[in-house]
């Protein structure tokens, strides 16, 4: 377990630095402490506001050069960057049991801007309700997310967001798994999440 966080910890550091990466938080087993040897790491990242592409992009390439993503297939000890949420939307929009428990469990690796005090503010009241709770992440919430938009429905993307968009969405649209029945497939500009079996349904909350 711990060879997995500091793996964590020093990819989190060098994927921090890439275009579009606002802050990146450990999430899955390995942050919740029940990973098993061959886990594989999983980050939730935020990106900036009309980088959700660029951030995405940048990360799977420089993971796929060093042989470190993780894919169904190959994933032991792997970096999995499931999840990318844009700063101006911390706010989890998919609220259950499971959610909870998986979010409340994150941990920050990498956040110059401290995002994760913001993030935990905007959803404390829902993961409560499921009986999970953030701990002492929580003792000093900020004031008003600093990112989010006044005009909800804006979202200004320059040429490079437009164009890695189109090619990503190709790709994802062209994967078997992209109709599979029951997936959990979201892309828009808040969120960008490719889950095509969701743990969701078959998860029990650990005794």
């Amino acid at each position: 377990m711990k060879h997995l966080e500091q793996k964590a910890h020093r990819w989190a550091k060098i994927l921090g630095n890439l275009p579009g990466v606002r802050a990146i938080f450990l999430s899955g087993s390995v942050a919740a402490g029940t990973a098993k040897k061959n886990a594989d790491i999983d980050f939730l990242v935020i990106a900036k506001s009309g980088q959700l592409w660029t951030a995405r992009f940048f990360i799977f390439f420089v993971l796929k050069i060093f042989s470190q993503l993780a894919k169904p297939h190959r994933h032991a000890r792997k970096i999995c960057p499931n999840h990318f949420i844009a700063d101006h939307a911390l706010e989890i929009n998919e609220k259950d049991a499971y959610a909870a428990h998986l979010f409340a469990h994150n941990k920050p690796l990498y956040d110059p801007k401290g995002v994760w005090k913001f993030f935990v503010a905007e959803n404390e009241k829902w993961v409560q309700t499921f009986g999970e709770d953030f701990g002492r992440s929580a003792l000093h919430p900020p004031g008003k997310n600093p990112w989010k938009r006044a005009n909800p429905q804006s979202v200004t993307k320059n040429m490079l967001e437009t164009l890695l968009e189109k090619t990503q969405r190709w790709k994802i649209e062209k994967n078997p798994d992209f109709k599979k029945p029951g997936a959990k497939i979201v892309l828009n500009d808040d969120e960008l999440r490719f889950h095509p079996e969701p743990k969701n349904k078959t998860w029990k909350k650990p005794a």
